[in-house]
């Protein structure tokens, strides 16, 4: 009875904070740094574990295995533009439903319509000169010519005579040597324009060289391949949606100056909805081609759909040894949006 009573009066003068205190340390005490064989761990530097990762996996009531899996559009795609320069008009506006086809940007459009033009116009003058070539002179043309080339004989006539008459003179000393020189040059001037006009009449007769054709045709099959090029330009300074959808953003803004490759939009189809995951190994087994399996979304509670097992990878990802798969959505909701946290079950 007296110890008992020396030991409630010595309780009564220590301090709580004290008791645990020595309580903490008598524990310690009893615990060593040992190895998982029961022996002390010693100085040496400790041991790296293996460790596996395996994807989510937990169970729900009723026997199901739940899988965590992100909601993607089915179709989305980013806009670009091929061709760098200013950025001339812009026609959409996020957020907005445009259709497949729609004109979207007009990326330096006006120095690609007038390369057009000036390729227009040089096909049109290739092909006139070919067409000409290959029909021949107009016996219109060929009289003209023939005509010419009387007056061009008469002339020289006419100088042969004057220069004999001025030989005769300069003979006499009635002209100086300047007045002969004068004639003789008149006569070559005449000879040369005689045999001009004389050529002239030739080809027209026989028509253009087979060499002569083939270089028209060169230069317009030249021409034509610079006005494809540069209607090409034309068109993919034109940019249009790829498909119809949802603008998600608007990357640029009209009278700024961009590089070409530069990302100007993208768009989404919400129309078509799959949901990508990963499964286990182990769980495979339990997914059948065509079948399919509800799920539910995050961002829609309360919800359930369907979905239809639609890809399953015959690899297995070397990082968590699991196996990608994809789930078409049956009837995708208004509420869904690329990009939600889908939950999809998996009878186990």
């Amino acid at each position: 009875m007296l110890m008992d009573g020396k030991i409630r009066g010595f309780l009564k003068t220590v301090p709580l904070a004290a008791v645990g205190l020595l309580f903490l340390c008598l524990c310690g005490a009893g615990c060593a740094d040992r190895d998982e064989s029961g022996a002390d761990a010693g100085p040496g530097p400790a041991r790296a574990r293996e460790v596996t990762v395996r994807p989510v996996r937990p169970e729900v009531p009723g026997g199901t295995l739940e899988y965590v899996g992100t909601l993607e559009a089915d179709q989305k795609v980013d806009v670009s533009s091929e061709t760098g320069g200013t950025v001339e008009r812009l026609c959409f506006e996020k957020g907005e439903k445009v259709r497949k086809g729609q004109l979207l940007a007009e990326i330096n459009t006006r120095s690609a319509r007038l390369r057009v033009r000036e390729a227009r116009a040089s096909v049109a003058a290739a092909r006139n000169r070919l067409a000409k070539m290959e029909k021949g002179s107009r016996p219109e043309e060929i009289r003209i010519a023939e005509a010419s080339l009387a007056e061009a004989e008469a002339g020289l006539v006419e100088a042969e005579k004057h220069l004999r008459r001025m030989t005769r003179l300069h003979g006499t000393g009635a002209v100086s040597e300047n007045v002969l020189d004068a004639a003789v040059r008149r006569v070559d001037t005449a000879r040369a324009r005689a045999a001009s006009a004389r050529n002239r009449v030739s080809l027209m007769r026989q028509g253009p060289r087979k060499e002569d054709r083939m270089a028209a045709r060169a230069k317009l099959r030249h021409a034509e391949a610079v006005l494809l090029l540069a209607r090409d330009r034309l068109k993919k300074s034109m940019i249009r949606a790829p498909l119809s959808g949802i603008i998600a953003f608007r990357n640029v803004e009209e009278g700024e100056v961009i590089p070409p490759g530069r990302r100007i939009t993208r768009i989404v189809d919400p129309s078509r909805m799959k949901i990508s995951l990963a499964v286990a190994e182990k769980d495979l087994r339990r997914l059948k081609a065509g079948a399919r399996f509800p799920f539910t979304v995050d961002a829609v509670r309360g919800a359930l759909f369907s979905c239809r097992l639609s890809f399953r990878s015959p690899t297995a990802d070397p990082a968590t040894r699991s196996f990608p798969v994809e789930f078409r959505v049956d009837k995708p909701d208004p509420r869904m949006a690329d990009g939600m946290t889908a939950r999809v079950r998996i009878p186990a």
